[in-house]
C-alpha cells in the first residue's frame, strides 16, 4: 500500500513543480487601479494583472476618452479574467477594459514585458496610448470583427511610473466572451525566462509523448494482436496534437494561415477522440470487466459529437461540450470502477493502471474545467499525460515482458514436450510400421498354411516375370496339386484335410532355396516360382517335392494308398513367353496332363 501511495504522490509533486514558474504573489487590482512594489517584481515570476478593471460595455474607447469619463463619474468594474455571461448576461458583444498600473520608480526606463493568450475572441491591447498587441480584429459587429487565437509577447519601456492599459475585446463567434485569460506583466528577463521554460517544457513533453505514441504504433504493427498498443499510441498522438492547439497555440505558428474556427474545432474534437480511444483502450485491457453496451454507447456519443462539431458553428457545438463533459465524468467514474474491479480480480497491471488514471483524470479535469472557464488555472494535461504515458509505458512494458517470459516458459515446456513427444512419435511410428508390415504380411499370407497366398503370387509373379524378360534370365514355375484330396477329406474330415495341407505346404516351403517362393494357389493347389533356374533344375526340384510327399505316407484310409502330388512345370527357357499368364497357363496345362496320365508325376510342357 505504501508503494501505491508513493507512486500516486510522485506524479502530483511533479505536476506541482511544473506549475512553480506560474506562481504569483497575491496582488490584485482594486477599482481599476493596481499598485506594484519592487517586491512584486522581485517575485519568482511575472505578475498577473487580475482583479477589478474599469469596463465600458458596447464601447471602444481610447485612453483619453476613458480618463475624461472617469473625471465626470465613476464607472462599473469587471473582474479579469471572467466571462461576460456571468455578469452581463450575454457573451456576445464588445467592450473596453481599463487598468491604471503604478510601477516602482526603479523600473522606470527599464524594459518591461506583457504577455497574454487569446481573449475571446479578438482583442487589442494598448499601453499609454500605444498599441502593443492584438489578436484578430476588434469590431462592433460579427461582420466587422475577426476572431483569432495566438499567444502574444511584447516589450516596452515605461517613461514614468504610470501605465495606462486599455484592452478592447469583441466576441460574436464564441459562447464564452470577454477577457477570459490573465495578462502577465514583468521584467523582460522574467517574461523571457517564463516563456522559454514553458516552450522548452511543452516541446519536450509533446516530442516525448509523440515519440512514445509512434513507438506504441510500431509495436502494434509487428504484433497485430496487441491492440492495446494501437489505442495507446493513438491516445499519445492525440494528446500531442491537443497540446499544440491549446495555449500557447504552437499549431498557429506551424500553420499561421489556419482559420481560428478550425483550430478551435481541432481542440474540441481531440477531447472527443481521446474519450473514444480511452474507452477502447480500457476495453482492450480489461474486456471482462468493461461491459460491451456502455462502451458502444460511449463510442456512438463520441462519433456523433465529432460530426456535430465539424458541421456546426462554435456558438452551437461549444455548448454541447458542457453536456458531453458531464457524460465524460460519468464514464471516468465507470472507468475507475472497472479498474478497481480489475484490481480486485488481480488482473495484471491493474494497480499501476489505476494509479496512472487517477493522476491523469485530475489533470484532464483541470483542463476541461479551464476550457469551460469554470476555474482559473493553467493547463496541466500535458504534464499529467506525460506522467500517464510514462507510467502506462512502464505498465505495458512490464505486461509485455510478463507475456514474453510466459511465452519463453511455454516454449521451454513445449521443447521438453516436443523432445519427449519426438521419442514417443518415433516409438509409435516404429510400432505402426511394424504393425503395418505385419498387416501387409497378413494380407499376403495364407491364413491356413502360413505360406504366401494367391494375392502375393499374382503381385510378385509380375515382378519376377518382368525382371526375367529384362535380364534375359530363366524363370520357372511349378503348379502342384494334392492327389485324391477329396477322398482324404471324406475319410478323415475337413480338419484333417486342413492339417494335410498345412504339413504339405511346410514341407515344400522348407525345400525352397532363397530365390524361390511357394504360394497357395487355391484349394489343394500350390505354386512354386524359381528364379534364375534352368529347366533341368526345375524338373529336379519338382521330382524332389513329389518324392518327399510320397515318402510321408499320408494314408488315404483304404487299399494301402497314400497321398501323392501331381506337378506341372513350365519355363521361359523353353518358350519365349510375352506375358506371365502364358507361363502360368502352360504350367497349369502340364499339371492337368500329369493328372490325366495317372497322377503322382511331373510333366513339363
Amino acid at each position: 500500500m505504501k508503494k501505491c501511495f508513493l507512486l500516486l504522490l510522485i506524479p502530483f509533486l511533479f505536476i506541482l513543480s511544473s506549475c512553480s514558474n506560474e506562481t504569483v504573489p497575491p496582488v490584485t487590482a482594486q477599482n481599476g487601479k493596481l499598485n506594484l512594489t519592487i517586491e512584486d517584481f522581485a517575485s519568482s515570476g511575472p505578475v498577473q494583472l487580475n482583479g477589478e478593471w474599469k469596463f465600458f460595455w458596447q464601447e471602444l474607447l481610447s485612453e483619453n476618452e476613458i480618463k475624461k469619463r472617469l473625471i465626470e463619474r465613476d464607472y462599473a468594474n469587471l473582474l479579469v479574467p471572467s466571462d461576460w455571461a456571468n455578469t452581463l448576461g450575454t457573451s456576445l458583444g464588445y467592450g473596453t477594459y481599463y487598468l491604471k498600473v503604478t510601477i516602482p520608480e526603479e523600473k522606470v526606463g527599464n524594459t518591461l514585458a506583457l504577455t497574454t493568450t487569446n481573449q475571446n475572441t479578438s482583442y487589442t491591447l494598448l499601453v499609454n496610448g500605444v498599441r502593443v498587441a492584438s489578436n484578430g480584429f476588434v469590431g462592433t459587429s460579427a461582420k466587422t470583427s475577426e476572431p483569432e487565437y495566438s499567444n502574444q509577447l511584447v516589450y516596452f519601456t515605461p517613461r514614468n511610473r504610470e501605465l495606462n492599459i486599455v484592452l478592447h475585446v469583441a466576441n460574436f463567434d464564441h459562447p464564452v466572451g470577454g477577457a477570459t485569460k490573465p495578462i502577465f506583466l514583468g521584467t523582460s528577463e522574467q517574461i523571457s525566462k517564463t516563456n522559454s521554460t514553458t516552450l522548452a517544457y511543452t516541446m519536450f513533453s509533446i516530442g516525448a509523448i509523440l515519440v512514445m505514441g509512434i513507438y506504441e504504433l510500431i509495436i502494434f504493427f509487428f504484433r497485430r494482436k496487441e491492440i492495446v498498443f494501437f489505442y495507446f499510441g493513438l491516445i499519445s498522438i492525440l494528446i500531442s496534437i491537443y497540446t499544440m492547439v491549446k495555449s500557447p497555440f504552437y499549431l498557429n505558428k506551424i500553420f499561421p494561415s489556419m482559420e481560428w474556427i478550425w483550430v478551435y474545432r481541432i481542440e474540441i474534437i481531440c477531447i472527443y477522440l481521446l474519450f473514444l480511444f480511452y474507452l477502447l483502450f480500457i476495453k482492450a485491457m480489461y474486456p471482462k470487466e468493461m461491459k460491451k453496451i456502455p462502451t458502444l454507447i460511449g463510442i456512438i456519443i463520441a462519433f456523433c459529437s465529432i460530426i456535430f462539431t465539424l458541421i456546426e458553428q462554435p456558438l452551437v457545438f461549444r455548448p454541447l461540450l458542457d453536456f458531453i463533459f458531464k457524460i465524460i465524468i460519468l464514464y471516468v467514474l465507470y472507468g475507475l470502477y472497472v479498474l478497481i474491479v480489475a484490481y480486485k480480480r488481480k488482473r495484471p497491471t491493474a494497480r499501476v493502471n489505476l494509479i496512472a488514471n487517477l493522476v491523469y483524470f485530475v489533470t484532464v479535469l483541470n483542463d476541461v474545467l479551464l476550457t469551460l472557464n469554470w476555474i482559473v488555472s493553467i493547463p496541466l494535461s500535458t504534464s499529467g499525460f506525460f506522467l500517464y504515458v510514462l507510467i502506462q509505458s512502464f505498465n505495458l512494458s512490464k505486461d509485455y515482458a510478463r507475456k514474453f517470459e510466459e511465452a519463453e516458459r511455454l516454449s521451454s515446456d513445449l521443447q521438453v514436450l516436443n523432445s519427449s513427444l519426438d521419442e514417443k512419435i518415433k516409438a509409435r511410428t516404429e510400432e505402426l510400421k511394424q504393425k503395418n508390415d505385419e498387416l501387409k504380411r497378413l494380407t499376403l499370407i495364407d491364413g491356413l498354411t502360413g505360406i504366401y497366398n494367391r494375392r502375393y503370387f499374382d503381385e510378385y509373379m509380375s515382378k519376377y516375370f518382368e525382371e526375367s524378360f529384362k535380364n534375359n534370365s530363366p524363370l520357372s514355375i511349378l503348379m502342384i496339386d494334392v492327389d485324391n484330396f477329396k477322398v482324404y477329406n471324406d475319410n478323415y474330415g475337413h480338419v484333417a484335410g486342413d492339417e494335410l495341407l498345412i504339413k504339405s505346404s511346410q514341407l515344400i516351403k522348407e525345400m525352397c532355396p532363397e530365390d524361390t517362393f511357394v504360394a497357395r494357389y487355391g484349394g489343394e493347389e500350390f505354386a512354386v516360382v524359381l528364379t534364375n533356374s534352368s529347366i533341368q533344375n526345375a524338373l529336379n526340384f519338382a521330382e524332389d517335392i513329389r518324392l518327399l510327399i510320397e515318402e510321408q505316407k499320408f494314408s488315404l484310409g483304404k487299399d494301402n494308398n497314400y497321398v501323392t502330388v501331381s506337378i506341372g512345370a513350365s519355363s521361359t527357357e523353353q518358350h519365349a513367353f510375352k506375358k506371365k499368364d502364358e507361363l502360368i497357363d502352360r504350367a497349369d496345362k502340364a499339371l492337368y496332363q500329369s493328372k490325366k496320365n495317372g497322377k503322382n508325376r511331373v510333366t513339363l510342357l
